[in-house]
């Protein structure tokens, strides 16, 4: 769960920054309305501060210092209970925390040393306890968008069983009739009143569950095993995110809500919070169910051998949508699944045994259910990639300050689904080696007989990531060895890393190639063409 922290933090400000609209706080007067321009005017910070630590606030109240009050430092329980007559006013615990209200303005008052009442309302109570109030309000719409976020998602998983399977695996007709009575129970779940929190959290926890009881009564027979593990590994990976997200934003809520040191301070400072988020709830729970689906798909890719290969191409201007540049001039690979950035170009594919090719239900990404744009599954496994500076991404590396401050967040909110993190495909990093890439897409019929293209033979500096790569993208070592051997010995050696004796495709000792061992099988391979012999076949010469 705290793995996922950052990258949680990150979906919810992403979420949140769109849908930021200004309110009143009904005081009668225009002084109180909830604006940066009256938390400057009223000197909020500094009286925060003095109410926190001790001094005299903007409005000539002296406050002793949270030392000196004989309850929890929790700064906001405190500011609750001392600026209104709300013995139990709390906003931490769970996010739907009811108890987290103001009183009206006449009851937000300043109080004296003496804890005595004077010439309510105040003018920077007002703001910094709706500051509050409206930080917890946001978490509590998150909350619910991932809730019902997830019951949308999981019920895409029939469709994942017969789009995103082997096509020899797939026996399609009749097959989404089976799951009718399946079908009507995500009716039943999406009618569950929302008020009713705990039934409602405990029905979203449990439809991925259903849906593999469910899928796999009808898979068990007429359909093959593969469909149910593909519907199985897709809700598996939207349960798992939604439950993480669930206690990640507990987590958070508790740590921002109830801290008894600056935290809280720190984030309403300046007043970014005064303005409340007003959510469209429709808006956050499409955000995470497209999230969660992409997150889904990506879990069933990483069952195959699905990858990104990059290659510099020493491109200043590689960025999406940059006409004219060296990435958008680049034709090797398909052109509706290449991404440009980081000085050069990134493109998407499978290898099926035989070549290159879409990954499974790749065609169908864009169309209903789904709505993804394959680029999107691109742009986030290579942001993916350089976070966790490798293939493994790890969440709690993620910098959720990007997300804050990100001049295009508008674009980032249309587009859920290439967050970072959201995809996590390997990706090769192969340098200047570009002749791995092929455009499967644009291949003649013909081309494909016995198929076209191969997995890259070098990953990273030096090749050295390249067993990493293998193993991620579920690629058999020994076999790539040997398709590497032959490949270096028709092509020649003028890519191979020049910093590199050998390069691994497994563990050290097995599956490696040399680059002696490549020369040795070329000259063997001239020899045997000289002599008029069959085809040479490299061996393993290591």
């Amino acid at each position: 769960m705290k793995a996922l922290a950052a990258q949680i933090l990150g979906l919810i400000v992403a979420t949140g920054a769109s849908v930021l609209t200004p309110r009143a706080a009904n005081c009668g007067a225009k002084s109180f309305d909830l604006t940066v321009e009256n938390w400057k005017r009223w000197n909020v910070d500094k009286s925060i501060r003095a109410f926190w630590n001790g001094g005299v606030d903007a409005e000539d109240v002296e406050w002793p210092g949270a030392d000196s009050y004989r309850q929890p430092k929790e700064f906001t329980t405190l500011l609750g209970r001392k600026l209104q007559n709300k013995g139990g006013w709390t906003c931490s615990g769970v996010p739907f925390d009811a108890s987290c209200d103001a009183e009206g303005c006449e009851e937000i008052g300043r109080r004296n040393k003496a804890g005595k009442m004077v010439s309510p309302p105040s003018h920077w109570g007002v703001l910094a306890l709706n500051s509050v109030i409206n930080l917890h309000g946001w978490m509590v719409k998150i909350y619910d968008g991932i809730n019902t976020g997830q019951v949308g998602a999981s019920s895409a998983a029939f469709n994942i069983a017969t789009d995103f399977v082997k096509p020899k695996d797939n026996p399609n007709v009749g097959f989404k009739d089976l799951f009718a009575g399946a079908a009507a129970m995500f009716g039943l779940l999406g009618a569950l009143p929302a008020a009713s929190w705990s039934p409602f959290v405990a029905g979203a926890n449990a439809v991925a569950g259903l849906v593999g009881t469910e899928v796999g009564l009808h898979l068990k027979g007429p359909v093959e095993e593969q469909n149910f593990q593909t519907a199985a590994a897709f809700s598996s990976a939207i349960q798992s995110f939604a439950e993480q997200a669930r206690l990640s934003i507990e987590e958070a809520n508790k740590k921002i809500l109830n801290s008894a040191d600056d935290t809280t301070l720190d984030i309403i400072s300046g007043g970014q919070w005064v303005n409340a988020p007003t959510f469209t709830q429709n808006n956050v729970t499409e955000f995470y169910k497209r999230n969660m689906i992409a997150r889904g798909i990506n879990a069933v890719w990483r069952q195959y051998p699905v990858y990104v290969y990059y290659v510099w191409l020493d491109d200043a201007g590689a960025r999406p949508g940059e006409p004219n540049t060296k990435c958008d001039l680049d034709r090797s690979g398909p052109q509706a699944l290449k991404y440009c950035a980081d000085d050069g170009v990134y493109y998407l594919y499978m290898y099926n045994g035989r070549g290159i090719d879409w990954p499974w239900g790749g065609p169908k990404l864009a169309d209903k259910p789904y709505f993804i744009n394959p680029i999107w599954a691109i742009e986030s496994s290579a942001r993916s990639f350089k976070a966790s500076g490798g293939i493994n991404y790890d969440p709690s590396k993620t910098d959720a300050s990007r997300f804050l401050g990100a001049a295009n967040i508008a674009d980032y909110i249309a587009s859920p689904d290439r967050l970072e993190g959201t995809w996590t495909l390997p990706v090769c990093d192969g340098s200047s080696r570009g002749r791995y890439n092929v455009d499967y897409i644009n291949a003649k019929k013909s081309d494909l007989k016995d198929g076209i293209g191969s997995p890259p033979c070098a990953c990273g500096i030096d090749g050295r990531d390249t067993a990493t790569f293998v193993r991620a993208a579920n690629l058999d070592p020994e076999d790539m060895a040997k398709m590497c051997l032959n490949g270096w010995a028709k092509a020649g050696t003028s890519d191979w890393p020049p910093g590199a004796d050998r390069i691994a495709y497994g563990e050290e000792g097995k599956h490696y190639i040399t680059k002696k061992a490549i020369e040795k099988c070329g000259e063997e391979t001239e020899r045997a063409v000289a002599l008029g012999q069959r085809r040479y076949s490299c061996p393993l010469l290591n």
